[in-house]
């Protein structure tokens, strides 16, 4: 099982986030990957030249505490801002319901959305494990 760790003091919105990941996860690469959650769960699933496809990972996030401060409400309301500047007009509705919830900081942040992702993984072909250390 590959072994990384992410450390919440090595970055502080979602963009560091991803330049993160990047640097954990991709190697070698002739192309930069999305920095967006689907090229996310992409790269958990390996072979981006650190581990390969569908290999098991394990994830220790430690400075959690800093990373959900970072990936709170406001930078969830700047995600949602930025998505609903090229979302399709038939998902404009809900993506306005979100800027709304993270305005409100009602639902989920960008840190629980991430979170979820590693740990909500369904697919019987990937399995990661998230261990947080606050």
């Amino acid at each position: 099982m590959k072994k990384i760790v992410i450390d919440g003091n090595n970055f502080n919105n979602e963009e560091g986030f991803y330049e993160e990941i990047d640097r954990l996860l991709t190697s070698d690469l002739d192309f930069t990957t999305g920095h967006n959650l689907n090229a996310f769960l992409d790269i958990l699933r390996g072979g981006f030249g650190v581990h390969e496809y569908g290999e098991p990972l394990k994830i220790t996030w430690i400075n959690a505490s800093k990373s959900r401060e970072d990936l709170g409400y406001d930078e969830t309301l700047r995600h949602w801002e930025k998505i609903l500047t090229r979302c399709h007009p038939s998902n404009v509705a809900g993506v306005k319901k979100k800027i709304e919830d993270a305005k409100s900081h009602q639902g989920k942040t960008l840190f629980d959305t991430i979170t979820g992702i590693i740990v909500d993984n369904d697919d019987e072909d990937f399995h990661w494990e998230l261990e947080i250390s606050e």
